[in-house]
């Protein structure tokens, strides 16, 4: 019998203003959203339950993320503003990454908790050193609005969409461009590598998706069924199960057989577009964050 996924715990109007991001950190059981009300709240992955609120932006957050260990956390917002928080002690801000003006969008920790990896508008991919918020590196794509970045979970790749729908792969060790991936029409707002570090997983404004064999450079599908935006996607960490789930401004969310190449679940409990999507690391359990200002939580049948 196929996994199916049942909504279990409902955090309606979970902040004052729309939601637009959320992250699921993998050790600390910790789910981070981020807001247009310019915080980041932090919650009881098991119970749905409010256990820290960050303050400190002044603006709307575009992205949160959490290292590996689930000890350090990383917002952006809309002034550019990266704000990196200490998850152990009670989410206290460590310092503030002062990009300049459209120099930070969407940011993704490093796979070693090293460094934070921002696409900004100007079309380059910023590489802060975490620790104490220095530039390490600028990569340089075609001057396009970098607005989704992702890392391989073996850090080898450091990928990047861009809002003309092109996606630039690098070799991350090498500092090089190695692919530059078309296929999509519009913007690509969402990446997610999954866990064999070969494939990639896109979703664009032009309400698609595309899952690339990224050691040929080579699209090896294209999904369709959404009916807007295709806002965030996210591979299950379980390999075993071959999935993917997917959000839009359509305000559904849909599962996704990697190898039928097929929807197979869609939900419908959100009453605005859903911006974010994430697992926990066992693969077991997703949350999405809408619009509608609520966080949703779902477990695979046969999970606690």
């Amino acid at each position: 019998m196929p996994t199916t996924y049942i909504p279990t715990i409902v955090k309606d109007d979970a902040h004052r203003e729309g939601i637009w991001c959320v992250a699921w950190a993998p050790s600390s059981d910790l789910v981070l959203t981020g807001s247009l009300d310019n915080t980041v709240k932090c919650w009881n992955g098991t119970t749905g339950d409010e256990k820290h609120i960050l303050e400190g932006h002044e603006t709307g957050i575009i992205s949160v993320d959490t290292n590996k260990q689930g000890t350090l956390a990383v917002s952006t917002s809309i002034d550019s503003n990266i704000r990196v928080w200490d998850l152990e002690n009670d989410g206290k801000l460590l310092h503030s990454i002062n990009a300049p003006p459209g120099q930070a969008w969407t940011a993704k920790c490093s796979p070693d908790g090293a460094f934070v990896a921002s696409g900004s508008h100007s079309g380059n991919l910023n590489i802060y050193k975490i620790e104490d918020g220095s530039q390490a590196s600028s990569l340089s794509t075609k001057n396009q609005f970098i607005m989704s970045t992702a890392y391989s979970s073996d850090g080898k790749y450091l990928a990047c969409g861009a809002d003309n729908g092109t996606i630039y792969v690098f070799d991350v060790e090498a500092n090089h461009l190695i692919h530059t991936l078309q296929g999509h029409a519009l913007a690509v707002r969402t990446l997610s590598f999954a866990r064999d570090n070969r494939t990639l997983i896109s979703g664009s404004d032009d309400k698609r998706i595309h899952i690339f064999d990224v050691q040929h450079g080579k699209v090896a599908a294209a999904l369709t069924g959404h009916n807007g935006w295709v806002l965030s996607v996210a591979s299950n960490p379980d390999t075993s199960k071959q999935q993917i789930a997917s959000s839009s401004s359509d305000k559904k969310i849909k599962i996704w057989d990697m190898g039928l190449h097929q929807a197979i679940e869609t939900h419908e409990v959100h009453t605005d577009q859903v911006w974010g999507i994430a697992w926990n690391v066992e693969g077991t359990k997703l949350v999405s964050a809408s619009d509608d200002k609520s966080v949703k939580w779902f477990a695979s049948s046969g999970s606690s």
